[in-house]
Order: C-alpha cells, then sequence, then structure tokens
C-alpha cells in the first residue's frame, strides 16, 4: 500500500491562569471560540468543529480537522496599462523588485494592464500556530483585565501556562509577555488545585479525560449537571425543596472545578428573620442555596458546592466551618433588623434629605414627593385610594437609608414592606412598598396589587421625566441609569393592569413637577415608550409589519394603551385567514389609486349620494357609513376594536365588486371626483384604525 497523506488534524489550545472571576467565563469562551475562526479564516485555512472548556482555571478549545497546511495562494497585482509612459511602468517593478519579464500583459474590461502574478507557498499550521496564538493573546477582550509582575500581557487573572498539541505533538512557541518575560508553549497542564503536580497530556482526544481523572470537570454543563443531580440526592434525603436560582448555579458552576455538594443546618435563633434576608444573606456572600420545606417556607438548612474531593470526615470539617461562617453573617442581620426596627420611617425620610439624587434633580426625599404627586394623579385610572397611594409613597424609598438594605441593597423595596409592617402600616401599604421595585426586567412578573402597580408606575415615570429633564438619556447600548428598564416596566404595568391612559397622560403632568415644558422632552419621552412598547411585542412574537401598522398612526399618542395593545394582538391573530388578505389585497389597490391625487380637497367634501349610478356605489357608501358610526366608539371602547376590525374584514367582497364594476376615472369630471371622494371616506375611516398598506400580504 502506498502511504496516506494526512491532510489535517485536531488542534488543542489551553491558558491556564489564575481564577478568571464566574461571570466572565463565558464570554471568554465565546472570545476564544471568535478570534481562533478569524485567525484560520484570515489565513485561509478550514476547520471543523470547535469544542470551548471554560472554567475557573482552565479556558480551552479543541479545533476538529484543522488544515496541517495552508493552501498556496496567487496573487495577482495590477500594474499600469501597457501604454503607460515608462515612469509608472518602472514605479510598478521597483515597488515589487521585479524585472519587466516577471509580468504578464492581461486584457481586462478596462483595457490592458501589466500583471504581477505572484505564487505564495502556504505555511505548515504547526509553523503559524506560534504567531495566532500571540495574536488571539494581544486581540482578547475581558470586561476587567490586568498585568501581573513586569509583564505587559493583559488578561483576566494572571496567565500561567500555555498547552499547544497540534496531532498529539506539542507545538513550539513562546508567548512574549513583554520586559523580556515569556510564557514557552507546553504539553502539560494543571489538576484539581489540591495537586500541585504537571499533567502531561498525550493524546487530543484523552484531554477531558485525563483531567477528569485529576478532578477537573473541563465542561460547564457537565459542572452544572453534577451539581444538579447531587443536589437533588441531598433534597430526597432530607425531605427539602430547593428555592430555585439559576443564576446561582451559573455562578457557583463558575467557581469550582470538581463539585461536591454538601448541606448544612442554620440555627434556630436566625429563623425569626424575614426568608428573604436568609436567603440573600447566603447567596450574595456565601453563595449558598436556600431550601425549602413541605409548606414551601424557608428551612433551616443550606446547600453549598466545595471545590473539594469528597472524603466523609474533611467534609464533616468544611460543613462546620460554613455553619460558623453563616452565622457570623446572619449575626450582623439580626443586628441590622432590630436596629432598623428600633427606628421609625420619619427618622428615615429625614436621612433622605441628604441623599443626593442626582446633580440637578435633588433628593431621594424630593423623589418621593414627586412620587406621592404622580401617584394621586393617577389613582383613579388604577382604581386606588388616593389616602393609602399617598402614604405608600411617602414610605417608598425610606428603607434605601436603613442598616439592612445599606448591607443587602438587593432588599430595597422589601425591608420598606417588613418594617412598615411591623411597624403597624396598613398591610395594602407594606405590601405595595415591597413590590414596588417590580419589574425588574421584561421577564419579571408585574406588581401584584394595584396600590403596588400606581407605586412602580409613578416611581418609573418620575425617574424617565427626571433624567430625560436633564438631557440624560440612554445613548447606543449605553444605558446606566437603567432607564429602559423602567420604561419597560412603564409598559409591562400599562398591560398587565388593562390601563386605559394614553402615552400622552403619562409624562404631561410629571415634566410639571420639574417645571419643564419642554414640547422636544415630552415627544422623546413618548417616543421611548413606544420604542420599549416595540420591543415586548417582538418578544411576544407579533410580527413587525403588525405592530407598525398601529403605532405609526398620526394619533397613535392619544390612544389609551389598552387600545393600542389589543388592536396589535388581533391583527396578529387574524393575519393568516384568507379573507384577511383578500381584504388587504382591495385596501392596497384603493390606497394605490388615491397615492396619486392631491386628497386635501376631499377633506371638506362629502359623497354626493345622487351621482352614485349604481348598487355597487350605493352598497359601499352605505357600508362607509356604517363603518364610520362603528368608528365613532373605536377611540376608547375596547370591546369595539375586534367588532370594527371584523367589519372591514366583512367589507372586501363589496369593495372588490365596486372595483370589478365601476370606473373610477371616468369621462365626467364630476363623476370621477365622486367616486375618488366615495374611496377617500372609506380609506380614512379604515387607517383610523390601523395603517393597513404597510401590513404585508
Amino acid at each position: 500500500m502506498g502511504n496516506i497523506t494526512i491532510n489535517n488534524g485536531n488542534l488543542l489550545i489551553e491558558f491556564f491562569s489564575e481564577e478568571i472571576p464566574a461571570g466572565m467565563q463565558v464570554q471568554s469562551g465565546i472570545n476564544l471560540e471568535n478570534l481562533c475562526k478569524k485567525a484560520f479564516n484570515l489565513r485561509g485555512m478550514s476547520f471543523g468543529n470547535m469544542h470551548v472548556y471554560t472554567g475557573s482555571r482552565h479556558l480551552s478549545i479543541i479545533i476538529d480537522k484543522l488544515d496541517l497546511k495552508q493552501k498556496d495562494q496567487m496573487i495577482k497585482k495590477r500594474g499600469p496599462r501597457f501604454n503607460a509612459d515608462e515612469k509608472a511602468l518602472n514605479g510598478f517593478l521597483k515597488s515589487n523588485n521585479i524585472e519587466l519579464s516577471d509580468t504578464t500583459l492581461i486584457d481586462t474590461k478596462n483595457g490592458k494592464f501589466y500583471f504581477y502574478i505572484q505564487k505564495i507557498k502556504g505555511f505548515k499550521t504547526i509553523d503559524i500556530i506560534p504567531e495566532i496564538i500571540n495574536e488571539i493573546v494581544f486581540c482578547f477582550t475581558w470586561s476587567k483585565s490586568q498585568r501581573w509582575g513586569n509583564t505587559e500581557v493583559r488578561w483576566g487573572r494572571p496567565l500561567r501556562n500555555i498547552l499547544i498539541l497540534l496531532n498529539n505533538k506539542v507545538v513550539k512557541g513562546t508567548l512574549n509577555l513583554g520586559n523580556n518575560e515569556i510564557i514557552r508553549f507546553s504539553d502539560f497542564t494543571y489538576g484539581h488545585r489540591s495537586f500541585d503536580g504537571k499533567i502531561k497530556i498525550e493524546n487530543v482526544n484523552q484531554y477531558k479525560k485525563v483531567l477528569l481523572e485529576n478532578n477537573v470537570i473541563l465542561k460547564r454543563e457537565d459542572r452544572i449537571l453534577k451539581i444538579e443531580n447531587d443536589i437533588k440526592f441531598l433534597l430526597n434525603k432530607n425531605n427539602l425543596l430547593l428555592l430555585d436560582d439559576k443564576l446561582l448555579m451559573e455562578e457557583v458552576a463558575g467557581l469550582i472545578e470538581f463539585p461536591n455538594v454538601l448541606i448544612g443546618s442554620i440555627s434556630n435563633e436566625f429563623m425569626g428573620l424575614p426568608p428573604e434576608v436568609l436567603s440573600t444573606a447566603m447567596r450574595v456572600h456565601q453563595k449558598y442555596f436556600s431550601t425549602l420545606n413541605n409548606q414551601n417556607d424557608l428551612a433551616p438548612n443550606f446547600i453549598f458546592v466545595s471545590n473539594s474531593i469528597t472524603d466523609a470526615k474533611r467534609d464533616k470539617t468544611i460543613v462546620e466551618g460554613n455553619e460558623r461562617v453563616l452565622k457570623a453573617r446572619l449575626s450582623d442581620s439580626i443586628f441590622f433588623w432590630k436596629s432598623d426596627l428600633s427606628k421609625s420611617f420619619e427618622f428615615w425620610n429625614c436621612k433622605l434629605k441628604e441623599v443626593v439624587l442626582y446633580e440637578n434633580l435633588g433628593s431621594m426625599y424630593d423623589k418621593t414627593i414627586r412620587i406621592l404627586k404622580i401617584s394621586n394623579y393617577f389613582s383613579q385610572a388604577f382604581n386606588v385610594n388616593s389616602s393609602l397611594a399617598e402614604q405608600a409613597s411617602l414610605l417608598s424609598k425610606a428603607d434605601l437609608v436603613s442598616e439592612m438594605v445599606g448591607e443587602f441593597p438587593e432588599l430595597q423595596g422589601i425591608m420598606g414592606g417588613y418594617y412598615s409592617s411591623a411597624m403597624g402600616y396598613p398591610e395594602e401599604v407594606s405590601k405595595a412598598i415591597s413590590e414596588h421595585y417590580k419589574p425588574k426586567g421584561v421577564l419579571d412578573s408585574v406588581p401584584a396589587t394595584s396600590l403596588g402597580g400606581i407605586l412602580s408606575m409613578s416611581d418609573k415615570i418620575d425617574t424617565l421625566t427626571s433624567f430625560f429633564v436633564i438631557d440624560k438619556k440612554p445613548s447606543g447600548s449605553k444605558d446606566p441609569l437603567a432607564l429602559r428598564r423602567s420604561a419597560s416596566g412603564i409598559v409591562q404595568i400599562l398591560i398587565g393592569f388593562n390601563l386605559k391612559i394614553s402615552i400622552d397622560e403619562l409624562f404631561k403632568y410629571s415634566l410639571t413637577l420639574h417645571n419643564n415644558i419642554s414640547i422636544s422632552v415630552e415627544a422623546e419621552l413618548k417616543n421611548f415608550i413606544i420604542d420599549r412598547l416595540r420591543i415586548i411585542l417582538k418578544t411576544e412574537e407579533i410580527k413587525t409589519d403588525i405592530i407598525d401598522s398601529v403605532l405609526s398612526l398620526e394619533n397613535i399618542f392619544n390612544i389609551p394603551f389598552l387600545i393600542i395593545y389589543k388592536r396589535i394582538h388581533l391583527l396578529n391573530k387574524i393575519i393568516s385567514l384568507d379573507k384577511f388578505n383578500m381584504f388587504l389585497v382591495n385596501f392596497k389597490r384603493l390606497n394605490n389609486i388615491l397615492k396619486s391625487e392631491d386628497l386635501s380637497k376631499y377633506n371638506s367634501l362629502n359623497v354626493n349620494v345622487d351621482l352614485l349610478k349604481s348598487s355597487f356605489e350605493t352598497n359601499l357608501c352605505k357600508m362607509i357609513n356604517d363603518i364610520n358610526d362603528l368608528s365613532s366608539k373605536l377611540q376608547n371602547e375596547l370591546n369595539m376594536q375586534e367588532i370594527v376590525l371584523e367589519k372591514f374584514v366583512e367589507s372586501y367582497p363589496s369593495i372588490n365588486l365596486f372595483f370589478e364594476n365601476t370606473i373610477i376615472n371616468d369621462k365626467n369630471k364630476i363623476i370621477r371626483e365622486n367616486r375618488l371622494c366615495l374611496l377617500f371616506k372609506l380609506k380614512k375611516a379604515m387607517v383610523n384604525y390601523a395603517n393597513f398598506d404597510l401590513i404585508e400580504n
């Protein structure tokens, strides 16, 4: 048998460093893959699948079926025209260090030119990789990076080793760290932190297995799966449930290399604390999972993941150590809780006067007063007691200066609810305070109570108005004040509470609280809300053309929000029906006829029924009158939205018969104008509902 030429092979690259923060790991894997793809594509090299592994110390990638040699390249460099002067030709020859005999005359569509055809022989991949590694390291972007020692390289954390194998052979080369410091490429890595020895990797395909044998689970998903399975075992064993926390699970998976899931106990002296305090203290500071009993109450146990190898005696010591640490943490929480309960809301509100909200926006207490006034303004729309709304508003921000929220900012609002309840305020007020930061994102739920809804919306309206007035609007992808989230929250509340508030009403009053009557600022605020509504509707899988057909209406800011939302969903529901598509065809036909006409004169004209010659014209005229009768209720009555749309859809046979049996461009100018007026009145009635010409058939 002849020799078989191997044209491709597997490449393993591993960057071994000190612990990379958990929140930076997933993106680092994406960056590594993208940089590898870019580097090999740029050099004309083909490759197969890429397998990326991210963890606290190992960032690695395995690339399948990578070309072992660059393809040879033929580069054609065009010179001057064949009849160009000698100076131009000599300049071309000199710049390429060639003789005239090295050139070729080629006919192109632009004429005959001198060309220099250069053949560049491809390099072996093993010789290119050192250059690529240096390129990747120096082009790598981190959300936060650092230098170490005398080095000039920046990495997420100090880089200690670079393992590179191509077809199971170590690639020779170095990474220049600057100031005469280098990292020499190797064929070894390191296992679990408990073991210091080097681990030689002899086969790319055995890389994962060898590290697993040395107590490192490379694949992030495998670590999560092990944690989840081990947690389930402990929960079943102890008859407990888990307080679900996907974000904590993702974070923990980035902190450990080999999960050892353990369970600890919480002393009964701390179980009197609010459950949110317990779970937050465990999650934020200790990365512990909270557990629940069968009644879904917080249980006196916590689950944590240790980065240690399982050993019964050592595990017992680890559990006891974590219980002691948690006891110290919760002792602080007990102190904060008791200290806060000895204060009053009047005391906290007085302290709020010293807390600056933002330059030129006054204090947090000033914001509280604005929220109070805005909530009173909207109390009728939410059908809530205005005095309760004012009371909830006045107390809403007090907990920001409490000791508990000072330690755990995540508990703002929640602690205000607990403190107001403990101090004897109405339960509905306490509930509203505790939920007024909701929704915290498009996936979060709106407040459960109307009082909570009005408090949340008033807070967000004041936030948007305040920062737009001082020109601190989001720009591009930057939104440091989370104003887009506030606007989305307003939209979600308007939808969730079925409010008939128009967008025009949202900011008129709040702007007066800043002595601002700027038309441009108000327009920016209203358009900002429309943009967030558009995004939320897209997440609900509403087609863009349907969204635009309604949101592009001239009077969109005056239409009650609930009706806008209802109308868009009705259109989305009916879009697939044949009769609606037939209606669209006829609407677009009449719209095209009217496009070339001066329509302004028809605003003041009425259809002359005496000039209607056929039953097709009179039927269409009657139908227009019926639609206009219905449309008079269109703006404010929710149940009319479906009725009017159905009337439009049912109109398509009459419109179609009119077109099939009527010559619009009649020789008699008066009849022609009357028929155009008829079509204009029909279109005018319909475009009050939506700009149907924007909807695709």
